[in-house]
């Protein structure tokens, strides 16, 4: 935007938005607002006139949320009340109200710990009675992360099933070294880390 730069940081594979008022005369980034803590979500912000204004567009979406678009203000972003108004948001494709989305990790065989998001009915006692589907992919550094999934929805959690996507190494959600660390030689660990 005219005065701030907003920054989207990977916090444990949770998106975490950062706001910097642009110093006066070229001086220093200063933080002014963001989240506190990582995000379950995907976002991306783009400003509506950076030469004109603090207005900015900004998408989120989530396991259990379409893609919305709201109109937000930076200049808003110390009070965290930086959205000024929803837009508009693709439809909701199956019931949600219902499902809560968390992470834990998993402790690989060499002792990585490993993030996964689980999607499931809230307040779910975790027995090992729960149908669980697990998805992940560890490759040419591309990242999973938090996006709406109709398919998965209607088929598998609104029928009470419990839907699971890890963050194996060989993606990019540590950086390159998370990447590299299951390259060739070590493409076992990949595997490993289901």
């Amino acid at each position: 935007t005219k005065n701030y730069l907003i920054l989207y940081m990977l916090d444990d594979v949770k998106k975490q938005m950062k706001f910097f008022k642009i110093g006066e005369v070229g001086g220093p980034f200063v933080m002014v607002g963001g989240d506190e803590e990582g995000q379950i979500r995907a976002a991306s912000a783009s400003g509506v006139d950076s030469k004109e204004s603090d207005l900015l567009w900004l998408t989120t979406s989530s396991y259990t949320e379409p893609s919305t678009l709201h109109l937000a203000d930076a200049s808003k972003c110390g009070e965290n009340e930086y959205i000024v108004s929803k837009l508009k948001s693709l439809p909701h494709m199956y019931d949600s109200s219902e499902l809560e989305v968390s992470q834990h990790f998993a402790t690989s065989k060499d002792g990585t710990k490993i993030p996964y998001f689980m999607i499931s009915k809230k307040g779910i006692v975790l027995d090992g009675q729960h149908k669980t589907l697990l998805y992940g992919y560890g490759g040419f550094e591309i990242s999973l992360g938090p996006r709406y999934a109709t398919t998965v929805g209607i088929s598998w959690l609104e029928r009470g099933g419990v839907y699971v996507e890890a963050n194996i190494r060989g993606g990019g959600e540590y950086g390159p070294q998370w990447h590299q660390s299951a390259l060739k030689e070590n493409r076992n660990k990949c595997y490993e880390d289901f």
